[in-house]
């Protein structure tokens, strides 16, 4: 009988000092300051599973043809009254340009950039001194403005904005006070997003 209840006790003790050491650390992570740099975006995943890609402007109907993509760079601020959970924004962009085709010939160009802004949740579910895992969720508006230059025709330039996402299924921070992140998701940020990491 008392072997059980010190067995409690030790399990009690044990479970206690995990909690506290865990809200002990977590308040240490009130600010949350990242910039990052994200491969194959939103855009990108559009246009590998669509087929035919068009852009419908006044000059008529074209097919975007050659498209090269640049990255993702982001900066994202956190706040964390708790520790496990976060909540802030990021802003960043990317760009796509290529050629714009008709009737299977090249007749111009095309440059399209996207600004993002956006509001963010995390969630921790690892939380040691040196290495976290943890998964987030962003939504935002993506503003697209875009640059069509048609062999003989005027230039022509758009502006639209766009509801836009990101979901990140897996995140991993390895440091303690400036450290070194990896993400894998999908959305604006990219399928694959690394950085640098800042908490205090």
């Amino acid at each position: 009988m008392p072997s059980k209840r010190l067995v409690k006790s030790l399990v009690v003790f044990a479970l206690a000092g995990f909690f506290v050491s865990s809200v002990g650390w977590a308040q240490t992570r009130r600010h949350d300051v990242s910039v990052s740099y994200g491969l194959v975006t939103m855009d990108q995943v559009t246009d590998v599973l669509e087929s035919v890609l068009t852009v419908v402007i006044t000059l008529g109907t074209f097919s975007k043809q050659n498209t090269e993509f640049s990255g993702a760079p982001f900066f994202t601020y956190h706040y964390s009254p708790n520790g496990r959970f976060g909540l802030g924004f990021a802003v960043g962009g990317y760009t796509s340009k290529g050629d714009l085709d008709y009737s299977d010939s090249a007749v111009g160009t095309f440059k399209e950039t996207s600004y993002v802004g956006a509001f963010e949740l995390d969630y921790r579910w690892i939380m040691t001194s040196s290495f976290q895992l943890y998964s987030g969720l962003g939504l935002g508006v993506r503003v697209r403005k875009g640059t069509y230059v048609v062999e003989g025709e005027e230039t022509e330039s758009t502006s639209k904005a766009l509801p836009t996402y990101h979901l990140n299924l897996i995140g991993f921070r390895f440091g303690k006070k400036i450290g070194l992140f990896g993400e894998f998701g999908a959305g604006y940020k990219g399928v694959f997003n690394v950085g640098l990491n800042a908490q205090f």
